[in-house]
This record gives C-alpha cells, sequence and structure tokens, in this order.
C-alpha cells in the first residue's frame, strides 16, 4: 500500500496582512506631518513671531481718525517679567471712533491667533487694551482728543470779577540761563535724528536696559549732546519703573551695584537725573546710597522733582555732589500750544531768577517746538546752556 504524502502548506496570509498594516501607518504618519506643516507655515500660529503689529496698529488708528501727533507710541517702553511692553497712547476724534478702534484692534489680533484683554481704563481714557505677542506686548490706552463736556450747572454772577495778580514786569535787559533736558529716551531710534539736529546745549537723559539705550547715546554724543542717565527709580503707586530701578527696599550694597550697572549700560553719561521716584526720592537713607555711588563715579545729579518730599538735591549737596532741580515741565500736556506756554515759563524764570532747568520728553510734538523756538531763545533774554552748566 502506497504511502500517502502529506504536504504542508506555507502561510501566505500573515505576510500580506503586514504589508497592508505597514503602508496604511505610514500614510497617516505621512498625512499627520503634513498637517503640522501646513498649520506651522500660518502666521496665526506663531504668535511670538509676529512682527507687523505695529503697522497694524498705525494702520487702524488712521483708518478710525488718528491724526499722526495724536497717536504716541512706545512711550515707554518697559520690560515686565522678560516682556517688552510698548505703551502706545492713542486719541480718537470722538467716543464713537475709540470704540470702534478697539474693536478693529481685537479682530486684528484675533486673526493673527494674538491673546488680547480689555483692562480698566486710566483717567479719563476711554479703553484699555493689552496684546500679547510674545515677547513683546502692546499696551494701548485709547482716549479721545474732544471729550464731550460734563454739563456745568451755572452759578449766580459774582457781585465783582476777580481778577489775576499780574506777573512782576521784568526789566528789558534781564538775562538767565536755561537749561533744557529731554527725558525718556533709548525705547526707539525715530526720533533720534531729530534731536541730533537741535541745539547741541539741549541734553538728553537715556534710560537704561532698553533696546536702543547705547546707540542712541552714543548717536546724540557723537552730534555734541550731553548724555545723562535717567535712572528709574520707585514710585509711590503701582506703575513700573523699568528695569534696573532703584527700590527703597535694597540694601546698600544692592543700591551701589544697581546704579553701576545702568551707568556701565549707557555711554558718555555725565549725570543722573530720576526717572519717577516719588517713593525712592523722598527716603533718606535710598538716595544717601545712591549719591554716594555717583560721587565715586564723579557724577552730578539733577532732581526731576517727582515729589513735593524729595530729599535727593539735600543728599547730593551732603555727599559733595553738584546738583540742581527741576524748575518747569515742558510736556506734562503734549500738545504744541501747552508745550510753548511751559517753554515761555521756563524762559520768565530763567530770566527773573537767573537760571532754570526744563525738562521736556522725547517726543514729536516737543522736537517741534524747539526746533522752531530755540534759534529765537537769546532774543528773548535767556542763554541755552547744558545742564551740568547749572549743577552747584
Amino acid at each position: 500500500m502506497a504511502k500517502s504524502k502529506s504536504r504542508r502548506r506555507r502561510p501566505t496570509s500573515n505576510p500580506i496582512r503586514l504589508a497592508i498594516v505597514f503602508g496604511v501607518a505610514l500614510v497617516g504618519f505621512l498625512a499627520v506631518i503634513w498637517y503640522v506643516a501646513d498649520r506651522g507655515s500660518k502666521p496665526g500660529n506663531a504668535p511670538g513671531r509676529e512682527i507687523n503689529f505695529a503697522s497694524r496698529l498705525n494702520e487702524i488708528a488712521i483708518a478710525r481718525g488718528a491724526a499722526n501727533d495724536s497717536v504716541h507710541r512706545d512711550n515707554p517702553i518697559q520690560k515686565v517679567d522678560g516682556v517688552f511692553v510698548r505703551t502706545w497712547r492713542i486719541d480718537l476724534p470722538d467716543v464713537a471712533s475709540a470704540q470702534a478702534f478697539v474693536a478693529d484692534v481685537e479682530e486684528a489680533a484675533a486673526a493673527r491667533s494674538l491673546a488680547s484683554s480689555r483692562l480698566a481704563p486710566a483717567g479719563a481714557g476711554i479703553a484699555r487694551v493689552l496684546v500679547d505677542l510674545g515677547p513683546e506686548a502692546f499696551d494701548l490706552r485709547v482716549g479721545v482728543t474732544t471729550p464731550r463736556q460734563a454739563e456745568i450747572i451755572p452759578s449766580p454772577e459774582p457781585t465783582s470779577v476777580p481778577t489775576a495778580t499780574p506777573r512782576p514786569e521784568l526789566p528789558p535787559d534781564a538775562r538767565g540761563r536755561l537749561a533744557i533736558l529731554l527725558d525718556d529716551a533709548g525705547q526707539a531710534m525715530d526720533l533720534v535724528p531729530r534731536a541730533a539736529q537741535l541745539p547741541p546745549a539741549i541734553a538728553v537723559a537715556v534710560l537704561p536696559f532698553l533696546p536702543h539705550s547705547a546707540e542712541t547715546a552714543t548717536e546724540l554724543h557723537n552730534a555734541g549732546h550731553e548724555i545723562w542717565l535717567h535712572l528709574p527709580m520707585e514710585a509711590t503707586g503701582a506703575e513700573n519703573p523699568g528695569p534696573g530701578a532703584i527700590l527703597v527696599g535694597m540694601t546698600s550694597d544692592e543700591i551701589r551695584t544697581t546704579v553701576h550697572s545702568a551707568l556701565n549700560n549707557v555711554p558718555h553719561v555725565v549725570g543722573v537725573n530720576n526717572h519717577m521716584g516719588s517713593k525712592a526720592t523722598a527716603n533718606l537713607r535710598t538716595m544717601t546710597w545712591v549719591m554716594q555711588e555717583l560721587s565715586s563715579r564723579g557724577m552730578a545729579f539733577l532732581d526731576s522733582r517727582t515729589t513735593v518730599q524729595t530729599v535727593a538735591e539735600d543728599a547730593a549737596r551732603a555727599q559733595g555732589i553738584p546738583t540742581g532741580r527741576r524748575h518747569v515741565f515742558l510736556d506734562n500736556v503734549r500738545q504744541r500750544a501747552a508745550v510753548r506756554a511751559q517753554l515761555d515759563e521756563a524762559i520768565y524764570r530763567a530770566r527773573s531768577e537767573g537760571g532754570a532747568v526744563a525738562i521736556g520728553h522725547l517726543t514729536q510734538v516737543t522736537i517741534d517746538v524747539l526746533a522752531t523756538e530755540a534759534p529765537g531763545l537769546s532774543d528773548r533774554g535767556v542763554d541755552l546752556v547744558s545742564p551740568s552748566g547749572l549743577m552747584r
């Protein structure tokens, strides 16, 4: 009887299944890579890389009726928790335009996947919006140029009309020296070329540790202007004075190190004045330690007088430092007529007291007024001098 041969079949289905599964997995993997790459290439998914949002803000402001001189850009820039916060103040023609501007900004931010949030407006402002771009943020403070007047209830007519006490008329030949210092430089370079064209006696105070601190100081020094360090100091309110600030809770060594580092960050400095500082300049211990470090570096100190309780000038004199004080702020109201009126006040103070120091800011309005008025200052009875020339 013949033996029957049994044949063993080799399984053929397993390799085929493995090939099919592998192919499907590969296709799926490639699809995921394509999807992620496509999503990553869209600008809205990289909020930290948005670099043209400032241009978009300008476009929105102009479209809603803002004039160029009513958009105050990067005033100031402050580094907060590693983020450069750019403060913009935008004045629109009316409340409706301001509200429409805010809505447009939020829409533009959303289109780029940028986080935006509304904050409580400060003072008489209409709105405040914070737009987060990652390494930097925009703090937008929105107001109106012609706010609606509150209703005024008329009072009874006075029996006699009061008149202001006139100022003493100065002799025609009365002359004085006037020093002008422009604060808050170092935040941007757009106004530096204009400032460089002002008379060299007009000095500039540069904030430390900002993107353009050293570059601004060098360019204006090369143009012949005196450079001062605008040293941030602690305020009584919640405002952040910026990087490199002097705080009243610091030890002596911390204050000396902070002053030393700030002076090294801004080249060509001849003296120091305070940025903010209503709390720090009223603290004699803090100011004494500041002045000791300035004395060792041969620096002058100009008290910006941001508070009537300041002891900074006294502390400087006690350490034998050349010092002086601010007499007039030029541009608390940043309109041409207001700046001219404050310049008139500074001229009167200089002529009546022999010398005066006026402090303004590196803004378009202030630069425009000084460029127009500076050539005629001598004919009005004042000699323009650098601030160091009035320190005693």
